[in-house]
């Protein structure tokens, strides 16, 4: 048998897999997310919220997902298709004015006992936010650990990415999430390392001020 005959036939052999209550509340999770970004529509997520309350295999629940991102996706940056005209005379004047103003403003500002505007939230401090909600027992969802793992690589804190990615795969593993079935014994272990992992990401996000 070729390899990728191999390949179907154990995604087959998984699709028939019964799924139990814990997978359909993950996808109603993905639904929900997917409605929030504009994925999907009103109607679409209360139908297919519907099909996951009433699906039995993974094959079923994997059907109403396929075309929905696990991970949030940058969103693209779309050149102009021709070089805008220059501004009229009139406004490069307003914008030099608008540019001393702001000068002034931030010069002022820095001075001691004077008001300084807040700096932007970065991606780190996204990152560990997110990882702050999902800690709460109630809100523990896979697709927060890959939202707080995306933020974390776009930041200034590269082993908080790599330990959020460590605790991601170990929280899958736990939860046997997307997986062939394995023993009491493993799923304890994962679960063990997954409260390592968890103090180590919050000792990151201490470090770096969050």
């Amino acid at each position: 048998m070729r390899t990728d005959d191999r390949i179907v036939a154990a995604a087959a052999g998984r699709n028939r897999l019964r799924a139990s209550d814990s997978d359909r509340e993950r996808v109603v999770d993905m639904l929900k997310a997917a409605f929030v970004q504009g994925r999907l529509t009103k109607d679409e997520l209360d139908e297919r919220i519907g099909q996951t309350l009433a699906s039995r295999t993974w094959g079923d629940l994997s059907a109403l997902t396929d075309d929905i991102p696990a991970w949030p996706l940058p969103r693209l940056v779309r050149k102009p298709a021709r070089p805008e005209p220059s501004p009229p005379a009139h406004a490069v004047v307003k914008a030099v004015a608008c540019a001393l103003v702001a000068l002034a403003t931030v010069s002022v500002a820095g001075m001691p006992g004077m008001w300084t505007a807040p700096a932007p939230t970065s991606m780190t401090a996204n990152a560990c936010q997110v990882f702050d909600s999902w800690s709460n027992p109630t809100y523990q969802r896979i697709s927060m650990l890959s939202e707080a793992e995306y933020y974390a690589g776009n930041g200034t804190d590269p082993r908080l990415a790599g330990d959020l990615t460590t605790l991601q795969q170990a929280f899958k593993h736990s939860e046997d999430y997307g997986g062939a079935p394995q023993s009491l014994a493993a799923t304890q272990q994962y679960a063990n390392q997954v409260k390592a992992d968890t103090a180590q990401v919050s000792s990151d996000c201490a470090v770096d001020g969050y």
